[in-house]
């Protein structure tokens, strides 16, 4: 199309000139190359909708405040080690990609991406969500797996449309009590975290359809899980746990899926 320019995977070590001459563009691709540096002309591209610039080497972004009409960002597996400046102004964003980086915080003004409906900022080096995340009222889908969490804040629990939450591989001995709040979500990611029980907020998650707990420290299973009316996927595998075979058979019997 006329108004957008893909060179993903072209090997370019620098953006075209091209690409600043495209009247009204609204896609801009260079993705999988080895870019250094995204020029400061990136925030007269005002008419921007996508922006991928996932699989380089850059540092970091020109202050991205002037591109108001993204709705897809994808900085993934960069050298980034914050996000961009004036990501608060993108209201009209709805992805965030931002894996595989070495973010070791969220800036407060990540709540006011009011459309948000998807965000992963898994495999960076997160020590805590602000509370801010809680803002995110379109968000149905939150990946942060692979950093460094030791808790998720409170005000997850005000993320009444999420529907997928996955924090695989950190360091979680608990959830809070607000993820009871969760009345949509369909899959919890709890893999390869610290946990010794199922976490009892789950009990109040009737949409829970996928709920995954490898590689924890969980030594019994309650018998209200049988009771979760939507769950056709447990995992349990590697824990130090031998499920009772009445429950497993119970919930097999209703067309669970059980791995232990």
């Amino acid at each position: 199309m006329d108004d957008e320019v893909r060179l993903r995977r072209t090997g370019l070590t620098a953006v075209p000139d091209k690409a600043w001459q495209v009247p009204g563009l609204r896609v801009l691709d260079v993705g999988e190359n080895e870019l250094t540096r995204v020029p400061a002309r990136l925030t007269e591209l005002t008419a921007l909708r996508e922006l991928y610039v996932d699989g380089n080497r850059l540092p970091g972004l020109p202050p991205v405040a002037t591109l108001p009409h993204l709705t897809v960002l994808d900085l993934s597996r960069n050298d980034f080690v914050a996000l961009p400046d004036g990501l608060g102004a993108l209201t009209r964003l709805r992805y965030l990609y931002a894996a595989g980086m070495r973010i070791d915080s969220l800036p407060p003004d990540i709540g006011d991406l009011v459309e948000l409906a998807y965000l992963n900022v898994g495999g960076n080096a997160l020590t805590a969500l602000p509370a801010q995340v809680g803002r995110l009222a379109r968000l149905r889908d939150l990946r942060v797996t692979g950093n460094h969490l030791t808790a998720l804040p409170d005000a997850i629990g005000a993320l009444a449309g999420l529907r997928e939450l996955h924090v695989e591989a950190n360091h979680l001995t608990g959830v809070p009590g607000t993820l009871s709040g969760l009345g949509e979500l369909r899959v919890l990611n709890l893999r390869t975290n610290h946990l010794t029980a199922v976490p009892e907020q789950v009990r109040d998650l009737p949409e829970l359809r996928h709920l995954d707990l490898r590689a924890n420290q969980v030594s019994d299973l309650p018998g209200w899980i049988a009771e979760l009316p939507a769950l056709d996927k447990l995992d349990l595998r590697w824990n130090p746990l031998t499920p009772p075979p009445a429950l497993v058979a119970a919930l097999e019997a209703r067309g669970c899926v059980v791995y232990a």
